[in-house]
């Protein structure tokens, strides 16, 4: 953590939270440091209409691609999932679920990004999340002997015919246009079958039935 900011308002009001002054006691007791700004400057620097008023300065961890594959081993790959909302929802659902690495290819809307991080509830915190080109994490994959799982809603085994209890990536892709061809051809497919009618799932949704069926 670098710093923290919080306005002036927040700071100085009355109904403030009991534990807005803990917390930064002790960012500053961890030499964080706490830079009190006024209201109007806060609002421009915050992403949303009506902020709450506290917002910190963090340093993006580095990525140690460096991962075994033990057995039971379970990873997300997020191919040219644009939507920074369901890439939010998808690292909630992997923290809740116990899965640790999240992989994201270039055109994958970033985990980091203000709107990804508030959807995640806390989940970005509690990952592994490791950003490189596509062909690197095919290649750790095929080395690691980790099979691949291609989210595909119109062909391939039914989700719950497909053999997860080996090391496994599920891979998905683009909300509208799936994984790109590589992607697609790096392992097995399988689908969510949709007797309803309906053309496709909010790939979020996806995301957390398949992360559950390869748990169970």
């Amino acid at each position: 953590l670098h710093s923290v900011l919080v306005a002036e308002e927040r700071f100085l009001s009355p109904q403030r939270p009991s534990w807005l002054l803990p917390l930064l006691q002790e960012a500053e007791r961890g030499g964080i440091p706490v830079y009190r700004m006024a209201g109007a400057l806060f609002h421009r620097l915050a992403e949303t209409e009506t902020p709450q008023g506290i917002m910190a300065l963090a340093v993006l961890p580095e990525d140690g691609m460096a991962l075994p594959a033990p057995e039971g081993f379970l990873g997300l790959l997020l191919n040219g999932i644009r939507d920074p909302g369901n890439v939010g929802m998808i690292m909630r659902t992997a923290w809740a679920a116990g899965v640790k690495d999240l992989f994201f290819t270039p055109g994958t809307a970033d985990p980091y990004s203000g709107k990804a991080v508030r959807a995640s509830q806390g989940g970005v915190f509690h990952l592994r999340l490791h950003r490189r080109p596509l062909v690197d994490f095919l290649r750790w994959a095929e080395e690691a002997a980790v099979t691949c799982w291609v989210g595909d809603p119109r062909d391939g085994k039914d989700h719950y015919q497909a053999d997860f209890s080996q090391p496994a990536l599920i891979v998905l892709g683009h909300e509208t246009q799936g994984p790109e061809k590589a992607a697609r051809e790096c392992g097995q497919r399988v689908k969510i079958p949709l007797s309803g009618g309906a053309d496709s799932l909010n790939v979020a949704v996806s995301a957390g039935i398949l992360i559950y069926e390869a748990l169970r």
